[in-house]
C-alpha cells in the first residue's frame, strides 16, 4: 500500500499511529494530544487549525478528530480501520495518482478491547481557499478582470479533474464545493480535494453509478458568480461532449430532479420555479431560508 511505504507504525501509550518520519516529532505529538483534549466529543468530526510554534512563519496544520459515539458505527469500526486511517490511505492513493491533496503527516486511533474510542488525521495546511470563498472573492471583482473565457477555462479544469477522478475509479464521499480548495500559484490554478474518510476506489471493471452522486453534491449548492450556463458547461466538459445526446439529456433531467430533492431535504426549499431561478447565485433562493412559491417547474 502506498500509504504504508511513506508512513511508519508507532505505538504511543494507548494510541496506534501511522506517521511520516520526516515530519513527525515528539513536540508535534504532544501538541496534537493537547489539541485533542480541548475538543469536546461530538457525533461529527471536529477540525482545528494550529501552528506548532506561535509565529507567523511556522508550519500550519489541520487536525481532524473523530469520536466514535454511535453504536452501529462503533460495531463496524471494530472490524475495520478508523475513518482517520481510511482518509490517510485514500489521500495517499490519490496523491500517487497525481491528484493534489493536502500532505498527510499522521493518523492515529485509540481503541479499548478493539472498540474504537477516538481517532485523528493530521495534515499540512495548504495556502488555498474553499471553492465558495474563492468564487465569492472573484464575484466582487470587476467583470473586465475575470472575463468569460478565463471563467470557462477554470470551470473546464475542474470538470476534467472530477472526470479524471472518476475514470481512475475514485468516488468521493462528500464532493461538496467546500471540500475543494483553490490555489493560485504563478498563474497556475490548482484544485485540492479534501475530506477523504468516505472516499472509495472501485475497480474499473465494476459497473456502478456512484459517480452521479458526486455530480449532485457539486450541483446542489448555489455558488457566487456561477450561472446555469456555467453548470451546463461543466457537465459538457465532464462528459466530453460537444452536443447533447438523448442519454445526456436524461442525465440532465435526473440531475435537476435530484438537485431539487436535495435542496428540499437540506434547505427546506420547495419552490416550484425554473431551475435557472432556483440556482441563480444572486437570486431569492441563494440562501438557506425556506421559500414559498407555486409557479411551475421549468428547465429554461
Amino acid at each position: 500500500m502506498g500509504a504504508r511505504s511513506r508512513f511508519e507504525f508507532r505505538r504511543e501509550g494507548s494510541w496506534n499511529l501511522l506517521v511520516s518520519p520526516e515530519s513527525w516529532s515528539q513536540d508535534l505529538w504532544e501538541e496534537v494530544l493537547s489539541q485533542i483534549k480541548r475538543i469536546a466529543p461530538s457525533g461529527h468530526p471536529q477540525t482545528t487549525r494550529f501552528r506548532l510554534d506561535q509565529v507567523v512563519s511556522a508550519e500550519e496544520y489541520y487536525l481532524k478528530v473523530y469520536h466514535d459515539l454511535d453504536l452501529w458505527t462503533g460495531l463496524k469500526d471494530a472490524l475495520r480501520d478508523s475513518k482517520a486511517l481510511r482518509a490517510l490511505k485514500q489521500g495517499e492513493a490519490l496523491r500517487c495518482r497525481g491528484f493534489d491533496v493536502p500532505l498527510a503527516v499522521a493518523a492515529g486511533e485509540k481503541r479499548q478491547f478493539g472498540w474504537l474510542q477516538k481517532a485523528f488525521l493530521l495534515t499540512r495546511a495548504v495556502k488555498a481557499l474553499p471553492l465558495p470563498d474563492f468564487l465569492r472573492e472573484q464575484a466582487c471583482m470587476p467583470a473586465r478582470v475575470i472575463g468569460m473565457r478565463i471563467k470557462r477555462e477554470r470551470v473546464k479544469k475542474l470538470a476534467l479533474e472530477v472526470r479524471r477522478l472518476h475514470q481512475d475509479g475514485f468516488v468521493h464521499g462528500d464532493l461538496i464545493p467546500s471540500n475543494i480548495m483553490v490555489q493560485t500559484d504563478a498563474g497556475r490554478f490548482i484544485f485540492y480535494i479534501i475530506d477523504h474518510d468516505r472516499t472509495r476506489r472501485y475497480p474499473r471493471w465494476v459497473p456502478h453509478q456512484l459517480w452521479k452522486r458526486n455530480l449532485v453534491q457539486l450541483n446542489r449548492m448555489v455558488l457566487p458568480g456561477i450561472s446555469l450556463q456555467d453548470r451546463m458547461w461543466f457537465l459538457k466538459c465532464y462528459l466530453g461532449k460537444k452536443s447533447w445526446e438523448k442519454r445526456d439529456r436524461r442525465l440532465i433531467r435526473w440531475l435537476e430532479w435530484k438537485t431539487r430533492k436535495r435542496r428540499q431535504e437540506c434547505e427546506r426549499i420547495q419552490a416550484q420555479v425554473s431551475f435557472r431561478e432556483l440556482m441563480r447565485w444572486n437570486g431569492p433562493f441563494s440562501g438557506s431560508a425556506p421559500q414559498k412559491d407555486n409557479r411551475l417547474i421549468q428547465w429554461h
